[in-house]
């Protein structure tokens, strides 16, 4: 069979993998949509953290149950999880944190604990998410957040814990091997709720921002040793009003971290960096009781957006909100009617997209939730079931590789095969309905031959919008 049609099918890419039909951001934004999983997973949680207990390449869960003991939730790969108990012992928890604490490759969890010491579980790498206590009892209780970042430049990952209570920050320092020290600074005397980790002054090393519960919140430089000094700016949040949470991104793509507050009482808030670590106030919105907040690029545009947890009986709906490129938001949907007092933001179902879990408790003890994201990353106006595929959910035959299954990762490997190729746009050529099925791969009209006339397909096909 010849072998020059193949040149020309490798032409195809804008077509069916690429401008208007890529699984990647084009100057259109694309659309999205969070959906409800159904999944109720437990009741009562106070905090997520993600991450990849048992080394099988999916994002699974620690819930900090408030008036329990934590639960790890198992994901199957499908976003589907299973809860486990008594995996992180029995004390009743506020937060927790994942990392790898003993350096062995593997993550390991540090619990902040109510009116009990927090303390260290160490993971043993056998997939079987069996943790271990170290012995380790840290602080005097009343913790409400934990925090990890290399603080002291040596490598490791040493923790800051925020508590409640008019208490003192505590800074904690990893020898290595998990075994932490606390550091003789007492940061403030606020009860505070959050913690986030950034190099806020470029001076490459982490700072610290601090979300205080009925206080100003507050940024803690660091010198670069773990040992940090009040910067002297303090957010000017009415007294009264309740900072619960932080999330650090690029908001206004300046390559600077700006921040993101979630307030209960107030109007959340949008903080510019000005690249010095002085931060000014640029935009306030949404629900006046928030209790969490997470960031991610929603809808493949290259920006941050932000999924806000909102609680209490006063407006439990929690919301998402699309950033102009620019810092600026804009509400797009409302997700549930729960009491929710955290969220956390990743890929639960393999698909490429962030989706959200959403812990649910206070008032109403309501049960955990997940919702996928649906996203249209090919700006096309119909929301993709799976990256990368046609946008019809029932597809499982050979030609919709990773459609459900995730078996690629090789973006338009339609035919699982490896790479991307001729194969690939001729199944995509078909799928759309451009051509006819054929085995001949270069055979566009089915004929029988390969002729000018398949070469006329192509050219008649060039340039069309997807689905045409």
């Amino acid at each position: 069979m010849p072998s020059h049609p193949t040149p020309v099918l490798l032409l195809l890419p804008i077509l069916l993998a690429g401008g208007a039909c890529a699984g990647v951001a084009t100057a259109q934004q694309a659309t999205f949509q969070f959906s409800n999983s159904g999944q109720k997973i437990g009741s009562g949680g106070e905090s997520v953290a993600l991450g990849d207990l048992d080394g099988d390449g999916d994002l699974d869960a620690v819930v900090a149950n408030g008036y329990t003991p934590p639960s790890v939730l198992v994901n199957d790969g499908t976003g589907s999880f299973t809860a486990f108990t008594g995996v992180l012992g029995d004390d009743i928890s506020r937060s927790v944190a994942l990392g790898d604490l003993d350096g062995d490759g593997d993550l390991d969890a540090m619990v902040a604990n109510f009116n009990q010491p927090n303390t260290v579980w160490t993971n043993d790498g056998t997939g079987t998410y069996t943790f271990t206590n170290s012995g380790q009892a840290l602080g005097n209780g009343s913790s409400r957040s934990i925090e990890f970042g290399d603080l002291d430049g040596d490598g490791d990952l040493d923790a800051m814990v925020a508590n409640t209570i008019a208490k003192p920050n505590t800074v904690w320092i990893n020898n290595g091997d998990g075994d932490f020290s606390q550091s003789p600074q007492e940061l403030g005397n606020s009860s505070s709720i959050s913690i986030a980790f950034g190099d806020f002054d470029g001076d490459g090393d982490l700072d610290a921002m601090v979300a205080n519960f009925n206080q100003l919140n507050v940024v803690w430089t660091n010198d670069g040793t773990g040992t940090f000094t009040d910067f002297g700016q303090s957010f000017d949040i009415p007294y009264g009003y309740y900072s619960y949470s932080i999330a650090l991104g690029d908001l206004d793509e300046d390559g600077d971290l700006d921040a993101m507050i979630a307030n209960y009482g107030n109007p959340n808030v949008v903080w510019s960096n000005n690249g010095d670590g002085t931060f000014n106030p640029v935009q306030s919105f949404g629900s006046l009781y928030s209790s969490s907040v997470a960031l991610d690029d929603f809808d493949g545009d290259g920006d941050l957006d932000a999924m806000i947890a909102n609680g209490g009986a006063q407006d439990p709906h929690n919301s998402a909100w699309i950033n102009d490129g620019l810092g600026n938001f804009s509400f797009v949907q409302e997700l549930g009617n729960y009491d929710s007092t955290s969220v956390a933001l990743g890929d639960l179902d393999g698909d490429g997209d962030p989706d959200a879990l959403f812990t649910n408790g206070g008032f109403f003890s309501d049960p955990n939730t997940v919702w996928t994201n649906e996203s249209d990353r090919d700006a096309d106006g119909v929301l993709d079931d799976f990256d990368g595929c046609p946008d019809d959910p029932n597809k499982t035959e050979p030609g919709n590789c990773g459609c459900g299954t995730a078996e690629t990762t090789v973006f338009g490997d339609l035919d699982c095969d490896g790479d991307y190729d001729a194969d690939d746009i001729r199944l995509g050529m078909v799928e759309y309905g451009i051509v006819e099925a054929s085995a001949c791969p270069a055979d566009l009209n089915a004929d029988g031959e390969v002729d000018g006339q398949d070469l006329a397909a192509v050219l008649a096909a060039w340039g069309l919008p997807c689905g045409e």
